[in-house]
């Protein structure tokens, strides 16, 4: 490369490094020049006179930059960096209950999935294939499908390996523990509604302690959710209650 056939223009070299001072800053500029006389081949004495600088800076700028890259042309006392990609944010999702839906927040802009109670089939799935892929903890899931931690970590896996049907419910030996006929079907309707006009919880959990103290009925907690949500019941207990409460005022 001949530097001879150059032909530096001194008024356009002002306005150029005023103009690139406004953008990147008076520091920045200067440490670029000197970077870019020190490539030509300058010598460092001659760098440091012609930028008005101390000679001992030129090398711990070069030093610096073939240890650190272009951040080094900043200001280290700076807490950000305009040279390096801003650090992608990483999603963090939570889930979030509510009386109707069970909802996964990832908590990037508005990204969520919403899936309503009733689905326990699709809240399953969902949930473990996210436990699968790393989004959630195992825990967290555990708790949304109210089964242990250890239960969750091997349905994830089974579902993984074996696909949907695999997980619709493995607890075959419980289900088998009664038939759902009619008569259990509609005592199972009775205790809810009882429950649901007295304002009080009408889960699986509740309700199979209910129908076992009541009925004399050994029931699962898996059967009886999956009965309920078929039937619909988990949708209508609020209106229950209110038509409940304000035919007491009628009357």
């Amino acid at each position: 490369m001949n530097y001879e056939d150059l032909v530096f223009s001194e008024k356009l070299a002002q306005q150029r490094i005023a103009q690139a001072e406004n953008i990147l800053g008076k520091k920045v500029v200067q440490k670029i020049i000197a970077f870019a006389l020190f490539l030509l081949g300058v010598n460092r004495k001659l760098i440091a006179l012609f930028l008005n600088i101390p000679q001992g800076s030129i090398k711990s700028l070069i030093l610096a930059i073939n240890r650190h890259g272009l951040v080094s042309f900043e200001d280290q006392r700076s807490k950000k960096s305009t040279f390096k990609p801003p650090i992608p944010k990483t999603a963090e999702p939570k889930i979030e209950f509510d009386k109707s839906y069970l909802q996964v927040n990832f908590n990037i802009a508005n990204l969520f999935i919403r899936i309503p109670n009733s689905n326990f089939l699709q809240k399953r799935v969902i949930l473990l294939s996210l436990l699968n892929n790393g989004l959630l903890e195992k825990n967290d899931v555990a708790k949304a499908l109210k089964v242990s931690a250890d239960r969750a970590g091997k349905l994830s896996k089974i579902l993984e390996k074996e696909d949907v049907k695999s997980v619709i419910d493995q607890r075959k030996g419980q289900i088998q523990d009664y038939r759902f006929t009619p008569e259990v079907k509609g005592q199972l309707i009775e205790q809810f509604v009882i429950e649901a006009v007295s304002n009080r919880p009408t889960g699986g959990d509740r309700l199979t302690k209910i129908m076992k103290e009541r009925c004399q009925l050994d029931l699962s907690v898996g059967g009886i959710n999956s009965h309920l949500f078929k039937l619909g019941l988990p949708n209508i207990k609020d209106s229950l209650y209110e038509y409940f409460v304000d035919s007491k005022k009628k009357y």
